[in-house]
């Protein structure tokens, strides 16, 4: 089965200190994104708005039980 793909969607990327804490991805809708590969370099900016391309994770067990899990393939900048 194909991964569902989004591309250039825009988000409100922000720390959440619970559950162990970690980095999640909120767009206009309130759809939770839960970045699994999210580059430290990003994650230093702190809470920011960016514009992100990435696939939804199917079958993905996470510890944090929060977001759909995605995997980044761009992000950028508004």
């Amino acid at each position: 089965m194909a991964k569902k793909v989004y591309d250039n969607i825009s988000v409100h990327l922000s720390y959440y200190d619970f559950e162990g804490g970690f980095w999640g991805m909120t767009d206009k809708n309130g759809n939770q994104w839960l970045p699994l590969n999210l580059d430290d370099s990003w994650i230093s900016q702190g809470n920011i708005d960016v514009v992100v391309s990435f696939a939804v994770e199917e079958n993905i067990f996470s510890l944090v039980n929060w977001g759909t899990p995605v995997m980044v393939s761009d992000i950028k900048h508004p």
